[in-house]
């Protein structure tokens, strides 16, 4: 019985060295597989960095090139105008900033001004200055008009700093009797920004 248990546990061994060496060659490949992906991954990223440090050093030197052609003498007025496009549009920037919102100024004008005046002619000045012409149908209507665009309304507050009646008058307007007029103040540019 010595002698079959040993025969019976060489043929066990051999089975097992059999199921080993198996396994070991799947391993073998496998790593062997992860190897090359790493080696190609580590290629790809050294020709890949390469590249990019050549192109680098070529955009370098264009923009070198570039840069010297602009200090030479002919360019002189293109460098000029350049600093000036710059410093133009800092100064449109702050125009933009400050600018003044018109249709505010005509929203509060038609809210302070009665409906039955009718405004003929307006003009504005760049300092700010106003000057209206136009009609309506009594003086007290014209009075309520100098009192509102002073004043303003409860609800809406007057687009002026000053006004002043210039003129008044009367003129036939068909088969109606019109008081016409013409004033002239100064606009809150400050309300209207």
């Amino acid at each position: 019985m010595d002698t079959q248990d040993r025969r019976h546990s060489g043929n066990q061994s051999k089975e097992n060295i059999a199921q080993v060496e198996g396994i070991k060659s799947v391993l073998d490949t496998f790593g062997l597989l992860v190897f090359i992906v790493v080696v190609v991954e580590i290629i790809l990223v050294f020709g890949l960095n390469l590249y990019q440090k050549s192109r680098v050093r070529a955009l370098t030197s264009q923009f070198q090139e570039a840069s010297s052609a602009l200090q030479l003498p002919e360019n002189a007025t293109l460098n000029t105008q350049v600093s000036e496009v710059l410093s133009g549009g800092d100064q449109l920037k702050n125009v933009l900033n400050s600018k003044i919102k018109w249709s505010r100024f005509y929203v509060l004008l038609n809210g302070v001004t009665p409906k039955n005046v009718k405004l003929v002619s307006t003009s504005i000045a760049e300092t700010g200055t106003f000057r209206a012409e136009g009609n309506t149908s009594s003086m007290s209507d014209l009075a309520q008009l100098l009192v509102a665009w002073q004043e303003g309304t409860p609800a809406i507050p007057s687009p002026f700093t000053s006004i002043s009646l210039n003129s008044n008058g009367f003129s036939d307007s068909g088969d109606k009797r019109v008081v016409t007029f013409s004033i002239s103040g100064s606009i809150n540019l400050g309300a209207l920004k």
